[in-house]
């Protein structure tokens, strides 16, 4: 048992909070939280029923975003990748998608 995680003493969380946010902040910078709480009004009502945002990781200092469904229409929606990207660069004001990618989500 590795007992370097534990925290022997207690610490306030004030000393605590922003190693965690340091981490979230690194990873994205809060782009995906972002794009999943507009999600609703970048896409319209018949995209946003249909898919969602998964992840955003960066490669190759390229931004690609994973869209999941869950539907089997996802070939037909990677048809409308170009407009989903324009979209959310255009609410942004920004190039912030490089590429989109898709992704099957699997459920019962």
């Amino acid at each position: 048992m590795n007992y370097k995680n534990y925290i022997k003493q207690a610490v306030k969380i004030s000393t605590l909070l922003p190693k965690v946010f340091k981490q979230l902040k690194k990873k994205n910078g809060g782009i995906l939280l972002d794009i999943k709480l507009n999600w609703e009004n970048i896409l319209d009502a018949n995209l946003n029923s249909v898919c969602f945002a998964h992840s955003l990781k960066k490669i190759n200092n390229k931004n690609i975003l994973t869209i999941s469904s869950d539907q089997n229409n996802i070939l037909e929606l990677s048809y409308s990748s170009d407009t989903i990207k324009e979209k959310i660069n255009k609410f942004y004001n920004s190039p912030i998608i490089d590429e989109i990618k898709f992704k099957k989500f699997l459920q019962n």
